[in-house]
């Protein structure tokens, strides 16, 4: 018997709080020679932290070592439904299983789908794969033949995007007008009508996540001017304008310099977006153990004689929203490097006359390197927008 999963919506990549549908699909094909009788059928959802425990330990437990269960080399010989069963680490996240089907016979040729629906969690966590701590989902069916001693398993992996410091508007949830909004409203939803109503006019239901997506929206539409001047010991370098420190991913990080009036000479810098893995204290290793830093994008700028300059920062979809567990914190934040001249260097003025002429820079200088971290704030996107790039299967099929 063939069994099959295909995830609805053509993508595997969900919102906390969002929910996971899929259709499982059992079918004998027409050249076997005898029906097979289904025992029965499950489905449910599973996070799997897995950790380094050269940077992580598990508190209370001495012994805390990487795990994986006797069957993984072989799971063809479960003879209990274990759904954890050959997973590296801790599952800290099960849905309730839900029974698909009991006592199921299929002659050759016939099949039987079944629609399946599991919300996920609004506080689970993302799908990270760290330097110390790992999240993977799957979606996990698992199904027994009556006249066989073994369980079979069926795993699609999906990512799950946190909505951490996101929650659906008040005025949404009690139909008020959503005129107070700062970001843009979709006019094709209905935010008055409820989730679970179907029928009606025509107007689109705001689903869930569409809540959550429009609140995303407000809270990264925010534009808060910030202005900062950067100095070291000998003065000003220069000044810095951000517009906001807010992002979801994907968007780009937007920002300008203006170096007049500065009393320091800036040659060049250098902007990364950074991301900080810090494990909590009480599952460190080693009490002075480091923070994991990652630099992800990068943008460098020679601006000896500039007297401004910009810089565009994307952020790319496969990194993680900012999200905090029992075990780790991840954030983000934007790292600068600024080299400067140690004296006045002598700069060829730049010439006036028309038809263009040739600009000589300095051939030597002494310089010297400061550093500056700006803390900033990443935010879930679009689950469609976050499956771009990725290779998860959105249907996997299997034999029971």
């Amino acid at each position: 018997m063939e069994v099959s999963c295909e995830l609805e919506m053509g993508q595997a990549v969900y919102l906390a709080g969002e929910e996971v549908k899929a259709t499982i699909v059992f079918s004998l094909p027409p050249t076997a020679e005898w029906e097979v009788n289904l025992a029965w059928a499950t489905v449910q959802i599973h996070c799997f932290c897995t950790v380094n425990h050269n940077k992580v330990q598990i508190p209370g437990d001495k012994n805390a070592v990487s795990r994986k269960s006797s069957t993984a080399s072989n799971p063809g010989t479960q003879t209990s439904y274990q759904p954890t069963a050959g997973e590296a680490g801790v599952c800290v996240l099960s849905t309730p299983a839900k029974i698909l089907v009991c006592d199921m016979t299929l002659h050759p040729g016939e099949s039987a789908s079944f629609s399946f629906t599991e919300t996920v969690p609004a506080s689970a966590p993302p799908t990270y794969r760290g330097a110390a701590v790992k999240y993977s989902y799957r979606l996990t069916v698992g199904s027994q033949r009556l006249d066989s001693k073994t369980v079979s398993l069926l795993k699609v992996p999906i990512r799950v995007l946190s909505t951490s410091g996101i929650s659906v508007p008040e005025p949404l949830q009690n139909g008020d007008s959503p005129d107070q909004r700062l970001g843009p409203s979709s006019p094709f939803l209905d935010p008055e009508a409820p989730a679970s109503d179907t029928e009606g006019d025509g107007a689109c239901v705001a689903s869930l996540a569409d809540l959550i997506m429009q609140s995303v929206q407000d809270v990264t539409s925010k534009r808060r001017t910030s202005y900062f001047n950067i100095a070291n010991s000998r003065g000003k370098v220069c000044k810095f304008c951000l517009f906001k420190t807010d992002y979801r991913l994907g968007e780009d990080i937007v920002a300008s310099l203006d170096f007049t009036g500065s009393a320091v000479e800036c040659v060049q810098y250098s902007v990364s977006l950074c991301m900080k893995e810090q494990v909590h204290g009480d599952y460190k290793v080693k009490v002075d153990q480091q923070d994991k830093v990652m630099a992800h994008s990068k943008h460098h700028e020679v601006c000896v004689g500039f007297s401004h300059s910009h810089f565009v920062l994307p952020i790319p979809l496969q990194l993680a929203p900012s999200f905090t567990t029992p075990v780790c914190c991840v954030s983000y934040y934007l790292h600068f490097q600024f080299v400067t001249s140690l004296g006045s260097p002598d700069l060829q003025e730049v010439p006036q006359e028309e038809g263009g002429s040739e600009w000589q820079g300095p051939s030597k200088l002494d310089i010297e390197t400061m550093v500056w971290d700006l803390p900033i704030r990443l935010y879930t996107t679009y689950p469609n927008h976050a499956a771009l790039g990725l290779r998860l299967d959105t249907k996997v099929t299997g034999t029971v």
